[in-house]
């Protein structure tokens, strides 16, 4: 349990598979899923009150899916109802979004919460996670060629292990990316970025990190037969604690203390009408290491 999903290909150098024991455990599973949207845009051309209505939309999802222990005595319907001990998987997902000008990128604006959370029961133990962030992003285009995006978001991350004590850890954090785009057309664009983000881990070896990020990207979207997208970003990690840790592993995602710079391409051929190729590409330096190369190629055919 010692080790962690790697964020890069060239850092998996394990790979974990579980088998199947002698432990049976009768469940119940079941799933549930709703979404949820109100849209008044057919007030747009409306002279009262109902035209300031008619700029928003609003747009809800939820989703359960989810394991628990079956004692044989009833079956179990209700996916909101059971005790902790009685849950042995859980994957949970709730998204709300508010948007004005939704599209339309005339000072336009979106909030959006989301919560996941997730529970496993394996072999080591329990481990719970819980995810969820508040984002509000502004977008305004001006001149139809100078695009202005502003993105500021909280962070909450939580991990749970009974049987681990090194799995367990409480991040919160915040972080803002203003980001400014050239539209040479509408298929065509240059970006450049920037972004802080401060987290802290409010348990154990109480971990902080203050990152600044620098960068730039450019993508074409051509035709259906050829796309590029492309990006370089230079960051600069203030660390202070155990970056070898399960909270330092995820604060850092991956990149050392100190400087890094990563960089990726991405290239999509339309070969045929039912047959695509892709070619990625991505490398990464930090202060301590040489850089680090990295590529895929797929070929996919969709039938």
């Amino acid at each position: 349990e010692e080790f962690e999903i790697a964020p890069f290909p060239d850092l998996a150098t394990y790979t974990r598979i579980f088998l199947p024991n002698q432990v049976y455990a009768k469940t119940n599973q079941n799933r549930f899923s709703q979404s949820f949207i109100i849209n008044p845009i057919i007030w747009q051309n409306d002279n009262s009150f109902k035209k300031t209505l008619s700029y928003f939309y609003l747009q809800t999802s939820f989703s359960i899916d989810r394991k628990v222990k079956n004692n044989g005595d009833h079956l179990s319907v209700n996916p909101f109802q059971s005790s902790e001990e009685d849950i042995f998987g859980l994957i949970k997902t709730f998204t709300n979004s508010l948007y004005y000008n939704r599209g339309k990128r005339d000072h336009s604006v979106i909030y959006t919460f989301t919560k996941n959370e997730a529970q496993n029961l394996i072999s080591i133990g329990t481990i719970k996670n819980d995810n969820s962030f508040h984002s509000v992003e502004y977008q305004h285009l001006l001149h139809k060629s100078w695009l202005f995006d502003i993105l500021a978001k909280t962070l909450h991350s939580t991990s749970s292990s009974l049987t681990f004590a090194e799995k367990n850890y409480i991040i919160d954090g915040y972080l803002y990316i203003p980001k400014i785009s050239y539209l040479f057309s509408k298929n065509v664009s240059l970006d450049l970025f920037y972004e802080y983000t401060n987290k802290k881990n409010q348990i154990g070896s109480l971990d902080t990190l203050t990152q600044n990020r620098f960068g730039t990207s450019f993508s074409y979207n051509g035709s259906s037969k050829f796309n590029i997208n492309s990006e370089i970003s230079l960051y600069d990690n203030d660390f202070v604690g155990n970056e070898y840790s399960s909270a330092g592993y995820q604060m850092l995602e991956g990149l050392q203390k100190g400087k890094n710079l990563t960089w990726r391409m991405l290239f999509q051929i339309n070969l045929a009408k039912f047959l695509d190729l892709n070619f990625v590409y991505q490398g990464r330096k930090s202060e301590t290491s040489d850089a680090i190369h990295t590529g895929n190629v797929e070929l996919r055919a969709y039938f």
